[in-house]
């Protein structure tokens, strides 16, 4: 983890438990893509609470993660400036219980406490071991990506900055 960091991307999910899965296929692709100076990708897994010292020394912490759909699978969301109060009566964000707990906790260890977003692939089947996502999420994958790429890039840290490939 670096220190003073511009934003961190964390990428969530259990890749055991289908479509749980996607956050961390999603960092796979991410770490292909060339990110500005300042972005950090870190692979975040079923964390929990034990993620809270990636939300410490940043700006911004972007969470990508599988949700259940309420919609159709493989339907991308994105949440800005997320609290956990905010997320309380969004039914859309049912498999993101764990990240209300954690979000809740975050004003209450972390100062000062980062903008928070969220990236997510809406899927449908959370079974424990199913070790692949569902054809819907992962055809929608490469949109999510590059979604988070354009919004990081384009609107968090615009031109000027030199970029640079992750390892």
């Amino acid at each position: 983890m670096q220190a003073d960091t511009g934003v961190r991307i964390v990428y969530l999910g259990n890749p055991l438990h289908g479509d749980d899965g996607a956050g961390i296929q999603a960092l796979a692709l991410s770490r292909a893509l060339a990110w500005p100076a300042g972005v950090e990708l870190v692979d975040g897994g079923t964390g929990g609470v034990s993620l809270l010292p990636l939300f410490r020394h940043c700006r911004r912490v972007i969470l990508v993660d599988a949700l259940l759909s309420p919609g159709h699978e493989g339907e991308i969301y994105q949440r800005f400036n997320v609290q956990a109060d905010s997320l309380a009566g969004d039914t859309g964000l049912e498999h993101g219980g764990g990240i209300k707990g954690l979000l809740a906790l975050v004003p209450l260890l972390v100062s000062p406490v980062p903008i928070i977003d969220m990236f997510a692939i809406g899927g449908r089947r959370f079974s424990p071991c199913h070790g692949s996502l569902s054809d819907e999420v992962e055809r929608a994958l490469p949109a999510l990506c590059q979604r988070l790429h354009d919004y990081v890039t384009d609107e968090l840290l615009p031109a000027g900055r030199q970029s640079r490939s992750q390892p």
